[in-house]
Parts: structure tokens; C-alpha cells; sequence
């Protein structure tokens, strides 16, 4: 069963795509460039990934949302960014480490670090 919040997210989504407007900047500016952005699978975040991804740059989103996380990674993937997503609570250091170490692996460097996440 799809909890609310998922086809809250799903409206959401919809909304921003159907609004979406051109970029001043050249779509090339952040190629090869590696951004973490922490709470990027929803919200401001989440806008945040799609911008740096529309511009080139390779996007890690951390959420604590398992389900969440995997339906932006997949959303931002269909519009061509290159992104994947990392489980875990800012909150605990260890889960920090792992992304930025998965960051590593995943792209070979980090070049940039957005700690967009709010936390309860």
C-alpha cells in the first residue's frame, strides 16, 4: 500500500515538472563536478539536486526515507542527471562517513557539500 505522504511527493513532483523554467546558465557549467547535498530527496533538496544535475553535475542524495530516496533517484535518472541516493540520518556521524565514502567510490572525488537536511 502507498502511504499518503508518497502520493503527496508523487503531486508534488507533477507540479514542479509541469512548472518548470529555462536555466540562464549554460547547462554544462558544473560538468564534472560531485555534489552530496544531505535531505536532497525531497523539498528544497530535492530541487536543489535537479538543478546542479540540469547543469551538469553529478548529484548523492542522502534521506532517511528508504522509499522516498529511491523514487527521487529514479525521477532524477528519467531527466537525464546523473544521481543516486545514500540512506541515512545526518544526525549520526557514521552514516556521514558512509556517504561521502560512497560518494567517493561512486564518482571518484567530492567537490561540493549541501547540508539541506532539517531533521526531527
Amino acid at each position: 500500500m502507498i502511504s499518503r505522504s508518497l502520493v503527496d511527493l508523487s503531486k508534488k513532483i507533477f507540479l514542479q515538472r509541469t512548472m518548470s523554467t529555462e536555466s540562464p546558465f549554460k547547462s554544462n557549467i558544473l560538468a564534472n563536478q560531485v555534489a552530496l547535498v544531505t535531505g536532497g530527496s525531497s523539498g528544497i533538496g530535492l530541487e536543489i539536486c535537479r538543478q546542479l544535475g540540469k547543469h551538469g553535475c553529478s548529484v548523492v542524495m542522502m534521506g532517511r526515507r528508504a522509499e522516498v530516496l529511491r523514487l527521487a533517484e529514479k525521477m532524477l535518472v528519467d531527466e537525464g542527471v546523473r544521481a543516486f541516493g545514500v540512506q541515512g540520518d545526518v544526525r549520526t556521524p557514521e552514516d556521514g562517513e558512509r556517504a561521502v565514502k560512497s560518494t567517493v567510490e561512486k564518482y571518484g572525488r567530492l567537490d561540493c557539500l549541501i547540508n539541506g537536511a532539517a531533521g526531527k
